[in-house]
């Protein structure tokens, strides 16, 4: 598996190790990899740019799942985004052609979508915007769907919405900041629904398409299903966290106007620190997320075991761990 160091991936480890697999995880040097040796996991050193090391790392493999990507709003060249949502998966994907890997497991977004707005499901196109990451995740996915009709290559498409939950940077330690500095926001009123997927149940889904044989060919939202909002689940931080609820609400079009604004100043300026507001932070907040799981559930058995009620429990117990509250 690619991405094993980082959130959704780690926690995929955990589960994969759970059932007694054997895991193998691709990592740089420079990886923080205590955790998955812990748990036994086998490492290969390498990198998506590096081909010999991607066919060394997948030999023997069965299944892989890619879960590595850049992903960010703000800070990164396209051609880092290029590099390693594009370029990065088009070796991994030779790679996994030429050793002959029984199932390829890729980890793509709902952002491929474009932020419409409205609930959608998999069968609804693809949206450019013109942002880095949304739009490599797009082309990274034509890839995968390339490789599958042209070459042959078994693939399943999974698309997560807002992953959250223990050890999640974007969607936990960094709300959790804002909301102790006062400056957190909401957009529009925080009343759009999120998306949220409890992480252990997006790992579910996943081990799921894995295992399935309908999962050939296919493409799958993944979230709770639910349509708990920003302000319920930025209220419910926190409350954990003891701080204040937002009182700054900023309408959906002014925001984004200011992002845009905002953007355009921090790269005239050259300054690399995020903003306060970006296009895509504002559409991810200010937008309806609440993308259907109807195939999932109906294809795969797939049933969110983990609620947000839990889930948040389970944020708290991790928080209160590593001395956040």
């Amino acid at each position: 598996m690619t991405g094993a160091s980082g959130f959704l991936g780690s926690h995929l480890a955990e589960a994969l190790v759970a059932r007694g697999e054997r895991v193998r995880a691709l990592v740089r040097p420079t990886s923080n990899t205590a955790h998955l040796q812990s748990l036994g996991v086998e490492l290969a050193y390498g990198d998506l740019t590096d081909g010999q090391s991607l066919r060394t790392a997948l030999e023997g493999i069965e299944r892989v799942y890619h879960c590595a990507a850049l992903v960010a709003d703000w800070g990164d060249s396209w051609a880092a985004f290029r590099a390693a949502n594009v370029t990065g998966l088009r070796s991994l994907l030779e790679a996994a052609l030429a050793v002959g890997v029984h199932r390829f497991i890729h980890v793509s977004t709902s952002d491929v979508y474009g932020y419409p707005d409205h609930p959608v499901d998999e069968t609804a196109p693809y949206r450019l915007r013109g942002w880095p990451y949304g739009d490599t995740k797009i082309a990274g996915e034509q890839l995968v769907w390339a490789y599958y009709h042209e070459h042959g290559l078994p693939i399943t498409i999974v698309r997560p919405v807002t992953v959250y939950g223990p050890r999640s940077i974007p969607f936990v330690v960094e709300i959790v900041a804002l909301l102790k500095r006062g400056s957190m926001a909401y957009i529009g009123g925080g009343r759009k629904p999120a998306g949220l997927g409890y992480v252990t149940n997006v790992v579910d889904l996943l081990l799921r398409a894995a295992d399935s044989e309908r999962s050939l060919g296919q493409a799958y939202n993944a979230s709770d299903g639910s349509n708990i909002t920003w302000r319920q689940y930025v209220g419910r931080l926190a409350a954990i966290v003891g701080a204040p609820n937002p009182r700054l609400v900023i309408p959906y079009r002014p925001a984004y106007l200011a992002g845009w604004a905002m953007e355009r100043i921090y790269a005239a300026l050259r300054i690399k620190t995020r903003p306060l507001l970006t296009r895509l932070a504002v559409e991810l907040m200010g937008t309806d997320q609440a993308f259907t799981i109807d195939k999932a559930r109906r294809e795969l058995g797939y049933e969110p075991a983990v609620d947000f009620d839990e889930g948040m429990r389970r944020v708290e117990v991790w928080l209160r761990e590593r001395n956040a509250l």
